[in-house]
C-alpha cells in the first residue's frame, strides 16, 4: 500500500460539528485526500494553522492531520523554511513513496519540495491559483524568477487544472512535462426542490479577481427587462464593503442579497432553487463552484476565461461571455431567464458534463500518476 503525504498550503477545519471549506483549494486538498483513503492509500495531511491552539496532529473526518504553527504577522517566507522543516520531519515519521506539495503559488511548495528532493523521495506538484504578476511587487516576481520556479522544476510531476495554467506553467517553469488533470466536485449537488423565480445565483471568495462587479451593474440592466429578477451572492471576503456601496450606488438594495459563507446542505439548496448560475471570473486555476453548479444543473453562463471554456467546451455546456462585456452578460442572462426552453436545455448538457469532474473520476487519473512514479524507483 503507498503513502501519500500531502503538503497543503491551506486546509479545511471543524465548525459545529461540520468540515467547513473556505476556498476551493482547501476544498481540492479534502476530495483528494479522501478519495486517496478511500482506493486504499495511507494518507498523511501537513498543513499551516495561525491558531496555536489547534496545532499538532488531529482527526477530521478520518483523515490525519498535522498543523504546524506560524504567525500571521510572519507568514510570508516563514512558511517556506517550516514547511521545509516539517516535511522533512514527517518523511521520516511517515515515510511516504510520495509527497504531493499542494499550494496557491510556488511559495509554500518550494519547501517541500526541497525537503523531498533531499531526502529521495518522488514528487508531485499542482498549483490551484493562476499565476498573476500584475498586481505583485517586482521583488517578488523576481524571486518567483530565480528561486521558487527553479525549486518547483525539481518536481518529478506537475499537475495543471487548466490548459491555462498549462500554457502558463510551461512559460515560467520551463518544462514540458506538465500532466494536465483537472479540478472536480466531491459529489452531486441535485436537489430536486422547489425553485425561486428569476434567480441568479453566484457563489465563491467576495474579492475583484471574481468579477462580481460587472454581475452587480449588469444587473441595473436586467431588473429593466424583467423586474422580478433577483440575485444570490454567497461567499465572505474583503471586498463584501465595496461590493455593498455599489448595490447602493445602483438601487438594487431590494434586488441582491449577500448571504455569507453557506454551509454544504445550505449551498446545495441554494444551487438547486436558483434559476441560473452567473459565474464572471476574471481570473481561475480551478473553477469548483462553476463544476458544482453544473452538477445541480444550474444553467451557466460564464466569462470566457481559459478554464471556464474548458469547463463548458466553448459553450456546448453553458453560455460564455467575453470577458467585462457588461452588456452582453445582462442580454445573456435576460434571455436565459426569459426561455423556459434554454434554461431546461443548458439544465440537462450541465449535469452531463458534471459527470466528467467526479471526485472518483479525476482523483484515479492522479492515482495513476503517483503509480508511474512508485514503479520508476
Amino acid at each position: 500500500m503507498s503513502k501519500i503525504l500531502i503538503v497543503g498550503q491551506f486546509f479545511a477545519s471543524m465548525e459545529n460539528g461540520k468540515v467547513f471549506f473556505p476556498g476551493g483549494t482547501e476544498r481540492y486538498i479534502f476530495g483528494l485526500a479522501k478519495q486517496l483513503q478511500n482506493d486504499g492509500y495511507e494518507v498523511m495531511i501537513l498543513t499551516v494553522i495561525t491558531n496555536k491552539d489547534e496545532a499538532g496532529i488531529s482527526i477530521l473526518d478520518g483523515l490525519k492531520i498535522y498543523r504546524f504553527k506560524i504567525s500571521d504577522k510572519r507568514y510570508g517566507y516563514c512558511a517556506d523554511f517550516l514547511s521545509f522543516i516539517n516535511t522533512l520531519k514527517f518523511i521520516r515519521r511517515f515515510n511516504p513513496n510520495i509527497v504531493h506539495a499542494i499550494s496557491t503559488r510556488y511559495r509554500f511548495a518550494a519547501g517541500a519540495i526541497t525537503a523531498a528532493k533531499i531526502m529521495k523521495v518522488k514528487t508531485v506538484y499542482t498549483r490551484t491559483n493562476l499565476p498573476n504578476r500584475k498586481d505583485r511587487k517586482q521583488m517578488w516576481v523576481l524571486i518567483d524568477d530565480f528561486i521558487f520556479t527553479k525549486i518547483i522544476k525539481q518536481s518529478d510531476i506537475i499537475i495543471s487544472l487548466s490548459k491555462e495554467m498549462k500554457d502558463i506553467l510551461e512559460q515560467e517553469i520551463h518544462r514540458k512535462s506538465i500532466d494536465l488533470i483537472p479540478s472536480f466536485i466531491m459529489r452531486s449537488y441535485f436537489r430536486k426542490i422547489e425553485k425561486d423565480d428569476k434567480r441568479i445565483l453566484f457563489v465563491g471568495r467576495l474579492d475583484k479577481l471574481k468579477g462580481i462587479e460587472f454581475l452587480i451593474e449588469s444587473l441595473s440592466y436586467v431588473k429593466n427587462e424583467i423586474p422580478e429578477v433577483k440575485l444570490s451572492i454567497a461567499g465572505n471576503g474583503d471586498f463584501l464593503p465595496h461590493l455593498k456601496k455599489l448595490v447602493f450606488m445602483y438601487g438594487l438594495g431590494d434586488k441582491i442579497t449577500f448571504e455569507g459563507h453557506l454551509g454544504e446542505d445550505a449551498i446545495a439548496d441554494m444551487y438547486s432553487k436558483s434559476e441560473i448560475f452567473v459565474f464572471p471570473s476574471l481570473m481561475e486555476g480551478m473553477p469548483m463552484v462553476l463544476l458544482e453548479a453544473m452538477s445541480s444543473g444550474l444553467p451557466v453562463i460564464a466569462f470566457d476565461i481559459g478554464p471556464c471554456v474548458e469547463a463548458l467546451d466553448g459553450g456546448k455546456y453553458g453560455v460564455l461571455v467575453k470577458k467585462g462585456d457588461i452588456k452582453d452578460l445582462s442580454q445573456k442572462i435576460i434571455e436565459i431567464l426569459k426561455n423556459k426552453e434554454k434554461r431546461a436545455y443548458y439544465s440537462k448538457m450541465a449535469m452531463e458534463r458534471s459527470k466528467e469532474y467526479t471526485q472518483e473520476t479525476v482523483v484515479r487519473k492522479i492515482e495513476n500518476v503517483y503509480s508511474c512514479l512508485v514503479k520508476s524507483l
